[in-house]
């Protein structure tokens, strides 16, 4: 899988969100996202089982927490790359 990151932009409540998304895969041949917000620390993205979508599942002690709206925003866009 050759890598590329994509940026993109989101509007969250009217607010502009810049998004790096990287993705990679692991050995296990899942896909993850190295996701970074408005220029924030590295968060991975990866597919939930239980909730049957992409979320955070690491996040660099310095990112803190996602905000459930934009983790869900970032997650969808994320989907709809994936599956074109």
């Amino acid at each position: 899988m050759k890598t590329r990151t994509e940026i993109f932009e989101l509007s969250i409540d009217g607010k502009p969100v810049v998004v790096r998304a990287t993705p990679y895969q692991t050995l296990s041949t899942e896909t993850r996202f190295r996701v970074s917000i408005d220029d924030s620390p590295i968060y991975i993205f990866g597919w939930d089982k239980d909730l049957n979508r992409l979320t955070t599942i690491e996040s660099s002690s310095a990112a803190g927490n996602v905000p459930a709206t934009i983790e869900e925003a970032i997650s969808h866009q994320l989907y709809q790359r994936m599956a074109a």
